[in-house]
């Protein structure tokens, strides 16, 4: 009885640990393929995907250090969590963005506040 109690225990054991260590190196591939693999996607796909076509150009305003251009939309957009997605110094000028509006003062008078969901590097 207790043999058959502790090979029960150990091919539990064994189980779990397999699962949980196929999981992790799963979920590290399919973030590093994604911000790859966004480069070579066309546009038409992006779109039907729900990204805009969008520039990111460094502001003169001392409130809002970026200023996001969405090019379907004519309109100057203020990105708030930008440094979550990019490092201040390695702000790409040609993205694919995906953004919620937001019901929130301006911390610049050129640009409305939005909230980025998904931002990817565009290649043209």
């Amino acid at each position: 009885m207790k043999n058959m109690f502790l090979k029960t225990a150990c091919f539990i054991l064994i189980l779990s640990t397999l699962n949980c260590t196929s999981a992790q190196k799963a979920g590290a591939t399919d973030t590093s393929e994604t911000k790859t693999d966004a480069q070579n996607i066309p546009a038409k796909e992006m779109i039907e995907k729900g990204f805009s076509k969008g520039t990111l150009t460094a502001s003169k305003s001392e409130g809002c250090p970026f200023i996001l251009n969405v090019e379907a939309y004519k309109d100057n957009l203020d990105p708030i969590n930008l440094n979550d997605f990019f490092n201040p110094d390695e702000v790409p000028d040609q993205v694919w963005v995906k953004y919620a509006n937001l019901r929130m003062p301006s911390r610049c008078n050129d640009a409305r506040p939005v909230s980025l969901l998904e931002i990817r590097t565009r290649k043209e």
